[in-house]
């Protein structure tokens, strides 16, 4: 079960913060925006086209942030303290925090969210035909050459050649994608389109323009057949069911990890409603406020910006407005752990030396490091003791609640192979579908993007 870390949660706060000022920063327009900015998102497609330029300016920040965290050790003038340690119950009066009830979710895998999962695979495989005559179809991939125009004049970002392109994607604006279907190889159409009136530049805005296209190649989805299945997964499932159980199986364990944590979720919510909290270890506050303003200097400096200049250009703050922002952020980083401290205090719950060594190994397997040895140099000891702990304090819990299974209503599920999947997935992605499927996995958010957003093109 993945539980999520302290040590590595200074990172998630950083961004955190970032998220919620970022929206009000603002980022010059450039002609990759203008054409596709919507496909570098996680989704693919965002509520608004002012949504997209803070998201992708959020991105650029936290990149360069989780950068700077990982050059931290190698800056000698930013020495990482250590975690100051500290008594939980001297700040926090616990409620009832044993014999909650939560409610457990059923987990269920249903066909539709396995037909996306494998519509994304074949989709990224090297399995796709190849057509060099025919006309598009709805889940095609094409490589289309085009060039946009305002009143006849070509604007920026609006032209690009060999580009590919999945229809029903919602990559681009409406009517795009969908003006494209039917569209032969080697033919060439004129798409008169209007851009969003919400669209994030001025001069796009709202605009009638036309897009130029010439369909250069089409790849299609092959139908699914055992031989597919078998090239696609490079062996490992040899006909079409065992590849389909593969995915359910690994979607239900997906789920499952879901609900568990759902349930501690609704642990700590609980706990936190009937416990108080009526003060801050200081020295702790510190700790954190300096790890995160080493963090925003690292990254001014990898922005050849002074960190004043940084904070006013990407956060719109003052160092006084960062100071008290860093102060609240820390604090609210503090208070599961305080909450999880001061129960593992009540009960006399103790990390002994052979769950930290069997934690750290775990640990250093999870994040990628060689040993664990370089786990704990590259982290603060401390952190990862009180990770390790929170997680036998959180296991105390969930065996201490009362947790009632919820009622399932019984389902009939159809099976779909071949073009069928393929149809059916369009239908899903267009709305003209009786059921959406809903995203389980980031390849498949990816994949099943909203076509009613307002996107760039």
């Amino acid at each position: 079960m993945r539980r999520k870390n302290i040590f590595a949660a200074l990172l998630c706060s950083v961004c955190l913060a970032v998220s919620a000022v970022a929206a009000a920063a603002t980022a010059e327009e450039n002609g990759t925006e203008a054409v596709s900015e919507a496909s570098q998102t996680k989704d693919g497609a965002q509520e608004s086209a002012d949504a997209d330029e803070a998201d992708t300016e959020q991105e650029s920040v936290a990149d360069a942030i989780n950068g700077a965290e990982e050059s931290i050790e190698a800056e000698t003038e930013m020495t990482v303290p250590e975690k100051p340690e500290y008594t939980a119950s001297d700040y926090v009066t616990l409620g009832e925090y044993k014999g909650l009830t939560v409610v457990r979710e059923a987990a269920e895998v249903t066909e539709e969210e396995i037909d996306q999962e494998i519509l994304f695979d074949l989709q990224n495989s090297d399995q796709l035909e190849t057509l060099t005559e025919g006309s598009v179809q709805d889940g095609d991939t094409v490589n289309i050459d085009y060039e946009g125009k305002k009143e006849g004049v070509a604007f920026d970002g609006g032209t690009a050649k060999g580009y590919d392109l999945t229809i029903g994607s919602g990559t681009f604006i409406d009517g795009f994608e969908d003006g494209l279907i039917g569209v032969a190889v080697g033919e060439t159409v004129d798409l008169p389109l209007t851009f969003p009136e919400n669209y994030g530049s001025e001069d796009l805005a709202g605009a009638d323009v036309v897009f130029t296209v010439t369909v250069n190649e089409i790849k299609r989805i092959p139908e699914l057949t055992d031989e597919v299945a078998n090239a696609v997964t490079d062996g490992a499932y040899p006909d079409v069911a065992s590849y389909r159980e593969s995915i359910r199986a690994t979607l239900m364990e997906g789920k499952e990890e879901q609900i568990e944590n759902n349930l501690m979720g609704d642990l700590l919510t609980q706990i936190a409603n009937a416990s108080e909290i009526h003060g801050y270890p200081q020295d702790v506050v510190d700790y954190y406020v300096t790890l995160l303003e080493q963090n925003y200097r690292s990254a001014a400096e990898m922005y050849s910006m002074e960190f004043e200049d940084f904070l006013s250009a990407y956060l719109e703050m003052t160092p006084e407005q960062f100071q008290e922002e860093a102060v609240m952020t820390s604090q609210e980083m503090l208070q599961q752990e305080m909450y999880l401290k001061a129960i593992a205090e009540a009960e006399g719950i103790e990390l002994s030396d052979e769950e930290y060594e069997a934690g750290t190994q775990r640990y250093a397997e999870q994040y990628g490091y060689e040993t664990a040895e370089e786990l704990i140099a590259a982290n603060d000891e401390e952190e990862i003791r009180i990770s390790l702990l929170q997680e036998k304090v959180l296991d105390f819990l969930m065996e201490n609640a009362n947790i009632v299974d919820a009622e399932v209503e019984t389902e009939t599920e159809t099976e779909f192979t071949g073009a069928e999947l393929v149809t059916e997935a369009a239908e899903s992605e267009t709305g003209s579908g009786e059921t959406e499927a809903e995203s389980t996995e980031s390849g498949t958010a990816e994949a099943e993007t909203e076509p009613e957003s307002e996107t760039e093109a």
